[in-house]
């Protein structure tokens, strides 16, 4: 009997949360000042990784 009472705050409050995912989805990179491109594949890392020369002296 309880919850009967309590379902349209719980309602309220999952739609609030939803709408805070949508908009992070939309426009976080404005909001949070985040990163606006992918990070690089493991073959860009690769590449970057061994181009130094190796020397064995």
């Amino acid at each position: 009997m309880v919850f009967i009472a309590m379902y349209p705050a719980v309602a309220a409050l999952a739609m609030f949360i939803v709408l805070i995912i949508m908009i992070l989805l939309r426009w976080g990179p404005k909001i949070c000042k985040v990163r606006h491109h992918a990070l690089p594949d493991d073959h860009e890392w690769d590449e970057k990784t061994y181009s130094q020369p190796i020397s064995y002296a």
